[in-house]
């Protein structure tokens, strides 16, 4: 089994929080990126590949669900940062 496609548990940090899961049978792994508002809620973004695509897509999907999941929770703390002013 290639590494990309093995358990990786979240780690615990001040940006962004990714972990990796396969499916019990091994035919796909589901990448799902974490990252904290301003109130410390969570919010999540998930992709799911199966483990045949190539990890250069995988790694080009990635970066387009980290930068969606970036600008969902910027919004919310530009929202919340109009509201204090």
């Amino acid at each position: 089994m290639n590494r990309h496609f093995t358990r990786r548990a979240p780690k615990r940090n001040e940006g962004l929080s990714w972990g990796r899961f396969p499916t019990d049978d091994g035919s796909a792994v589901t990448y799902r990126l974490f990252r904290r508002d301003h109130r410390g809620a969570l919010h999540m973004e998930a992709r799911t590949f199966f483990t045949t695509a190539d990890p250069t897509y995988i790694a080009k999907v990635l970066r387009h669900a980290k930068r969606q999941l970036r600008d969902r929770v910027d919004e919310i703390d530009l929202a919340a940062m109009e509201q204090a002013a």
